[in-house]
């Protein structure tokens, strides 16, 4: 490809550029720039450098304007009629050149010069590197072209990615310059990169910040949470007990069971002659029933008004009482952990006597709990009973050490054998026995 000079040394592509603003030190405001003098503004297809041809300086004051107007006083045809109705000619001996910014007047000669002709120092090659790394693009080429450029993509160079730090020479070979220039683009695309990483790192760190201020807040929260509920429970609590103390039947039954409890240390029978005690006990099954009742109906899915379960308070104040609210199996516990204590005031002891001994007796009531304490030792023994259980039997003195389970014997048909029997039913007697 062919190549011309330009009048000021540097060099032009014959044809890659044609149409094309290449200005690289006039900043565009010449009227050798095709762009300028054909009153356009430049655009991304020109590689102009530090280009001051746009609307941005096409102001009052701004470098643009200013040049124009510098220029209409030593030409006044220079531009074309619209361009000369709005800028107004002023005198070249005020000439100035503005910065990037509108307010930064310099002179048009500052900088550095070779003394000669006023033109910077910087070779054409150079400002054309420099050219392509502020347009961040790079010289296309072919390895078909410039074998010399092919690359070894399989090599590791990463120690010497910031090796480089501007060419060695000014004047370089075509090849050479193709490299600088991919080596620029590689450096720009890095930079870009480290700007990303700068960029992401920032917004991790107040993504950081942020997280930390949520965290306080929620933190704030729970603690307002934790207080709102010390203060509804406190509250509660208080609801709780004047509810308690309102006049009503349940209220008035209850705080009879309280002081009975107090002042006998146990529930209430159904077997008492003192028809108030009698009362109570019966009022306190109904209050159990209906906790059973309720208890189905929402297993049902029922939405009648519940008096217990929603109202917890009051199964509390039976539960400190002793009173347990399980299913049958634990309602049958009560009952008969109720029995037995019965039978231990009406008897002072909890000695049964023997099967033989309770099946004469006819008492079918007997019989039935002789058999479910035996029923609870063997749970006890086979480690099937609950915690709860066995502490409600110690408590009332009952003793599974000390109780004996005999299998009874079989009568045995031969002659001479009563004697034996007798003493078998004897020892069955004293085996069943809790001291």
């Amino acid at each position: 490809m062919s190549t011309t000079k330009n009048a000021e040394g540097g060099r032009w592509q014959s044809g890659m550029n044609k149409g094309k603003c290449t200005c690289t030190k006039t900043q565009c405001l010449k009227l050798y720039c095709e762009c300028f003098s054909g009153g356009k503004y430049c655009n991304d297809d020109c590689v102009c450098a530090s280009c001051n041809n746009s609307q941005e300086h096409d102001v009052e004051g701004g470098a643009r304007y200013d040049a124009i107007a510098y220029i209409l006083f030593r030409k006044p045809d220079a531009f074309d009629e619209e361009t000369r109705k709005r800028i107004v000619p002023k005198d070249p001996k005020t000439r100035v050149v503005a910065g990037k910014k509108s307010g930064d007047k310099v002179p048009i000669s500052a900088g550095k010069t070779n003394g000669k002709c006023g033109r910077p120092k910087k070779n054409a090659n150079q400002a054309r590197i420099e050219l392509v790394a502020a347009k961040h693009e790079a010289i296309e080429f072919s390895t078909d072209e410039y074998p010399q450029l092919a690359v070894d993509e399989h090599g590791d160079y990463s120690d010497l990615a910031g090796a480089f730090t501007k060419p060695l020479f000014e004047e370089p070979s075509r090849p050479l310059e193709i490299a600088y220039s991919q080596q620029t683009k590689m450096e720009y695309q890095k930079k870009i990169a480290q700007q990303k990483k700068a960029d992401m790192a920032k917004e991790c760190k107040q993504l950081r910040e942020k997280l930390q201020e949520k965290k306080l807040a929620l933190s704030l929260a729970n603690d307002e949470i934790k207080e709102c509920n010390k203060k509804l429970g406190t509250w509660t609590r208080k609801v709780f007990d004047l509810e308690l103390e309102e006049p009503c039947e349940w209220n008035t039954n209850y705080q009879k069971l309280s002081a009975y409890k107090e002042q006998h240390g146990k529930l209430p029978s159904k077997k008492s002659q003192d028809e108030e005690e009698k009362s109570l006990s019966v009022w306190l099954d109904t209050v159990r029933h209906e906790k059973n009742e309720e208890d189905d109906d929402e297993k049902k899915g029922s939405k009648t008004k519940r008096m217990i379960d929603d109202y917890p308070h009051r199964q509390q104040s039976l539960e400190v009482l002793g009173i347990s609210f399980g299913r049958r199996r634990d309602e049958t516990f009560e009952a008969m952990l109720q029995k037995l204590v019965e039978y231990k005031e009406e008897h002072g002891t909890l000695r049964f006597p023997s099967d033989e001994q309770c099946e004469k007796s006819k008492n079918l009531e007997l019989q039935s709990l002789q058999k479910w304490v035996k029923s609870q030792v063997v749970n006890f023994r086979s480690r099937k009973m609950s915690p709860d259980a066995i502490r409600q039997l110690k408590e009332i003195g009952f003793s599974f050490e000390k109780w004996c389970l005999s299998k009874p014997k079989r009568t045995s048909k031969k002659k001479g054998s009563t004697k034996q029997e007798e003493t078998d039913e004897g020892t069955d007697v004293t085996e069943n026995v809790v001291v």
